[in-house]
């Protein structure tokens, strides 16, 4: 039985506040992150074995769909004889199941990750201010690549806003965390995910407010709605800017023109998608979009295009066909959804149970589930490892404590520690 006032309970309350501070507002937080897994799972090691057991229902699937994901990448590699580099970034999905396993054993208190991310928010709002007016920068995003940024601030302010709590407090949190992040996006520029958030607000409101009625729900919809209309009526307003530019660069891909951030993206995936069709089990290899668009026949005569000189296909699902096939498809889609399925699960033990905790932990995690699948259709998780660490280990620290969490709704004993009843009317034998 894991006692919570333990020296590895409180390190991993420490670590878990600091999460959203190390990867929004430190550079190189994300490898410090990893660091303090490590160092919980080393200081915990002799309860390891026995927390695997107890909560086997969830780390087992989530090892499966983070193995399967790493055999598919690495028979390409072999495969198709590319670097061991290629390697690298999906690599990291292993922190998943770590950080997963670290979390069941150290038993953090699930309301320092609420007030972290608060503070990161907060810190990273001061950070891009400063890199905005200050320093001038166009695409502000602290000392991460400014997609990567964008799509965590997005993620975690849904896990902000999905906080337990009912009181009127709470809910102004919960939305503060969501305000902070908006003029994050406006100034990063990053439009999936700013679409990401919004979208993914909409489902949230039946975690958020759980008490709800049709009544609240439309109030609700009409408020995100409206902030919506306003950030883009906005004098001056770069979510107009951004949204306009858009519509401009696809009506100019129509015409021929594919030298835009739109345009690019469109012509690439049209490649890819050529390249899946004619290789469809085996892709060019892991890592190797790039050669597919060198050879492509477009780039043939426009080697100094735009679309030419990427590196990755800005979408997850052409990145995966065109380069490991179907197999990669359907274990990259295994990243996803296999996580929000037991996320799911906690939720519905939770809810049940009458456990706030646990289903606004389940919520959350299918919120980063939902948010990542939005951004990734217009940006490849496993190009940078500031994203695939991000992403790995927000998994890893909502479903430990979401785990926990539906456990303990179960009645199956204090901590994680299973007590079998037994039949009534069957006594103890001498």
């Amino acid at each position: 039985m894991t006692n919570r006032n333990t020296r590895l309970s409180t390190v991993a309350d420490f670590l878990v506040f600091a999460f959203p501070i190390l990867v929004l507002c430190v550079p190189r937080g994300a490898g410090v992150f990893l660091a303090g897994v490590v160092v919980l799972l080393l200081a915990g090691w002799r309860g390891m074995g026995r927390e695997w057991r107890h909560h086997a229902d969830t780390l087992l699937p989530l090892a499966i769909a983070v193995f399967g994901f790493l055999v598919v990448c690495i028979a390409s590699k072999f495969y198709h004889h590319t670097p061991w580099n290629v390697i690298d970034n999906p690599s990291r999905a292993l922190l998943a199941i770590l950080t997963c396993w670290a979390i069941v054993r150290a038993a953090p208190n699930a309301s320092r990750l609420w007030s972290g991310i608060t503070w990161g928010l907060c810190l990273a709002l001061l950070i891009v201010l400063y890199q905005r007016f200050g320093l001038h920068v166009d695409r502000p995003s602290a000392w991460i690549q400014p997609i990567a940024f964008a799509n965590m601030v997005a993620a975690l302010a849904l896990v902000g806003f999905a906080r337990p709590g009912q009181d009127a407090r709470t809910h102004a949190v919960a939305w503060f965390n969501v305000l902070c992040a908006v003029p994050i996006l406006m100034m990063n520029g990053t439009r999936g995910a700013m679409v990401a958030m919004l979208v993914t607000l909409f489902p949230l409101l039946l975690v958020r407010y759980r008490a709800f009625s049709a009544r609240m729900f439309v109030a609700s919809c009409g408020g995100i709605a409206v902030l919506v209309a306003g950030l883009y009526l906005l004098p001056g307003s770069p979510v107009a800017e951004r949204v306009d530019k858009a519509v401009s660069e696809v009506q100019q891909f129509e015409q021929g023109n594919a030298e835009s951030s739109v345009g690019a993206r469109l012509q690439m995936w049209e490649i890819g998608m050529g390249y899946f069709a004619q290789h469809p089990w085996s892709g060019a290899g892991v890592g190797q979009f790039a050669t597919i668009l060198h050879s492509a026949p477009y780039c043939s005569e426009r080697t100094e295009s735009m679309v030419c000189v990427l590196e990755h296909a800005h979408n997850d699902v052409v990145e995966a066909a065109s380069t490991t096939g179907l197999p990669g498809v359907l274990v990259l889609l295994g990243l996803f959804l296999v996580p929000a399925v037991l996320f799911w699960r906690a939720l519905r033990v939770c809810r049940a149970a009458g456990n706030e905790r646990g289903e606004s932990l389940g919520g959350a995690g299918l919120a980063v589930v939902m948010a990542s699948l939005v951004c990734g259709l217009t940006q490849v998780t496993m190009a940078h490892q500031a994203n695939i660490v991000f992403y790995a280990g927000a998994v890893g620290l909502l479903l430990g404590m979401a785990a926990r969490e539906a456990r303990g709704a179960h009645g199956l004993g204090d901590r994680g520690s299973f007590k079998p009843m037994r039949p009534v009317g069957v006594t103890r034998s001498a």
